[in-house]
Formats: C-alpha cells, sequence, structure tokens
C-alpha cells in the first residue's frame, strides 16, 4: 500500500513538475546606466532581479532595458484640525526594451511602458529628524522595488509577443 501511493505521489509531482511554466533562457537583457543623481538604486535592484531569474547579461546585450525613473514629493494636511502633516512620495518610472537588430545596425523599441506608485507617511514636525529622512529612503526603496516587480512581469508576458518597432 505505501509503494502505491508512493508511487502515485511521485506521477502526480512529475505532472505538476512537467507543466510549470519555464522561462526563456535564450533572452538576456542588458541595463543601461541611469544617468542622474541617486539613480543607481533602480539600475541595481533591475539587475538583482533579472540576474535571479537569469536574465541578465553583461556580455550578450542584444536587448536593452533603458530606465528614466521620476520622483516626486509633496506635503499635505489630513485632518480638519491641522494637526498632522503627511507627506506623499510618488515613483513614476518609463522603461523602455529595445533590441539590437545586428544586421542592419539599428535599435528597435520592443516594449514601453511607464508605471506609477504612491506612497504616504505621517511626516513628523522638524528640520532635522532623522526618521523623515529614515522613512523617506525606505518608502523610495520600496517603491522601486514594486515598480520593479510590475515591469519584470510584463517583461515576462513580453517574451511571448514581441513586436519591433524601429526607431530613427
Amino acid at each position: 500500500m505505501f509503494k502505491t501511493k508512493l508511487l502515485t505521489l511521485f506521477l502526480i509531482s512529475i505532472f505538476l513538475f512537467s507543466c510549470s511554466k519555464k522561462v526563456d533562457l535564450k533572452k538576456q537583457y542588458n541595463v543601461d546606466v541611469v544617468s542622474g543623481q541617486n539613480n543607481f538604486s533602480y539600475h541595481n535592484t533591475l539587475i538583482q532581479y533579472l540576474d535571479s531569474m537569469k536574465l541578465y547579461s553583461t556580455t550578450a546585450n542584444n536587448y536593452v532595458i533603458r530606465i528614466s525613473p521620476n520622483l516626486s514629493q509633496s506635503v499635505f494636511i489630513t485632518n480638519i484640525d491641522k494637526t498632522s502633516d503627511r507627506k506623499k512620495i510618488t515613483l513614476s518610472a518609463t522603461y523602455n526594451v529595445s533590441k539590437k537588430l545586428k544586421s542592419l545596425n539599428v535599435e528597435c523599441n520592443v516594449f514601453s511602458q511607464t508605471y506609477k506608485r504612491s506612497s504616504t507617511y505621517l511626516f513628523a514636525s522638524g528640520e532635522f529628524n532623522q526618521s523623515n529622512v529614515a522613512a523617506d529612503e525606505e518608502i523610495t526603496q520600496n517603491l522601486i522595488n514594486l515598480l520593479t516587480n510590475d515591469f519584470i512581469d510584463d517583461l515576462l508576458r513580453l517574451n511571448k509577443k514581441e513586436r519591433c518597432t524601429l526607431k530613427n
């Protein structure tokens, strides 16, 4: 009886394993260095995500990802008696994926999408409060991770349907 159960579980696991989604390892992406201040985090986070799925390569650069981030911050009052301020951090980033056609010596745009996320927190009064700075950094990093996850999801769906529009 034990052998029958074991064989059944083994066959089920083989069936489930064969039906699992496989990532196309033929496509590997390179990430262009993002110009500007404090943009290392965008670049590094995307490389970490791509590398963990074996989609990143520094040598095979047929596909190049370019990131254009935009970070904005605003302060607003949330209650009637105006005693508490909230700070809103909004991050939007445009991801462009282009394919290099070496035979024609041109690049074609394969994917372009803008992602936007925002978050708020209760702002502590005082200019020199270190908790505000720490909250800014942590929320910004969380937003970068969320945008990168959204982009990776779309990138994996893109592998199935790729259309190339030439750049001038």
